[in-house]
C-alpha cells in the first residue's frame, strides 16, 4: 500500500499509513514503523536534517512541534502504548536520543522552546516516565536514565532494590554539559545544574544551583538567562 500523508488538523501532518521509510514533505526525516495503529503527529513547519524514528510495537504515538531545526534527531520504541511529546520551539533541537526499547506505557514530554546540543534518554524498563518543562536550555553530552537496567538484589529478602523511577525537570531549566540524570532525579524549575554533576535524587529549592557527585545545592537564590555575563554593565 502506497504511503498517504493526510491533513489532520492546520499546521499538522498525520502519517496514516507507512510502506515507505522516506517522506517526502520532510526532507532529512526517515521513518520505520515495523508496527500497527501507530501515529506520528509532524507539525508541517519542522526541518529536519539527518534524522530517524523507528518503531517496533503497536498503538505508540509520536508528536513533533515545529522548531528552527532537528539536527540528527534519534526516536526507538519498542513496545506498546507508548507516547512521545516535542512541544514547539524557536531553538534548534540537536543530537537528540530518545531510547525506549523495553516496557510498555513510557511517556516522555518535552515542553516548548527547548534547546539541546545533545542529550540521550534511556528507558529500558517499566512504565516510567521522563518530563522536561518549558524554556529549558540543555548543553550536550547529557544522559538521563530512569532505569539502571539491571537489578541490584537484596541478598536477604531476594528482591530488587532499584526499580525504575519517573526523571522531571521543571520550567527554565539549564543543564551543563556532561550531566547524568539517573532514576528519581527531579530538578525545580529556575535551576542550573553544573558541568559533570550525577543527579541521583529530587531536589526542592528552586533558583539554585546544583553540582557535584553526587550533586548537591551549592548556591542559593539565584536566576539565568541566554545573555552572556559580558553583556551586564558592571554594578
Amino acid at each position: 500500500m502506497k504511503k498517504i500523508l493526510s491533513k489532520a488538523r492546520q499546521s499538522v501532518y498525520k502519517l496514516v499509513d507507512m510502506t515507505n521509510k522516506n517522506i517526502p514533505n520532510f526532507k532529512g526525516l526517515t521513518i520505520d514503523d515495523q508496527g500497527e495503529n501507530n501515529e506520528i503527529l509532524i507539525d508541517d513547519e519542522c526541518v529536519f536534517n539527518r534524522s530517524k524514528i523507528v518503531i517496533a510495537g503497536n498503538n505508540n504515538k509520536v508528536t513533533l512541534g515545529a522548531t528552527l531545526s532537528y539536527n540528527q534527531l534519534v526516536i526507538n520504541l519498542k513496545g506498546n502504548k507508548k507516547r512521545i511529546s516535542i512541544g514547539n520551539s524557536n531553538k534548534h533541537i540537536n543530537n537528540l536520543k530518545l531510547v525506549s526499547i523495553r516496557g510498555n506505557h513510557q511517556i516522555i514530554t518535552i515542553g516548548r522552546n527547548l534547546s539541546c546540543g545533545g542529550m540521550e534518554v534511556q528507558m529500558n524498563d517499566g512504565n516510567e516516565s521522563l518530563t522536561i518543562g518549558k524554556d529549558c536550555l540543555f548543553s550536550w553530552g547529557i544522559k538521563a536514565r530512569t532505569s539502571d537496567g539491571h537489578s541490584i538484589i537484596d541478598i536477604d529478602s531476594d528482591t530488587p532494590i532499584n526499580f525504575p523511577q519517573d526523571i522531571s525537570i521543571g520550567d527554565h531549566v539549564w543543564i551543563s554539559e556532561d550531566v547524568r540524570l539517573m532514576k528519581g532525579a527531579i530538578i525545580p524549575s529556575d535551576c542550573v545544574i553544573g558541568a559533570g554533576a550525577i543527579v541521583t535524587k529530587k531536589f526542592d529549592e528552586t533558583n539554585s544551583v546544583i553540582a557535584g557527585v553526587p550533586a548537591k545545592v551549592v548556591k542559593r537564590n539565584i536566576k539565568w538567562d541566554h545573555r552572556q555575563p559580558s553583556k551586564y554593565k558592571p554594578q
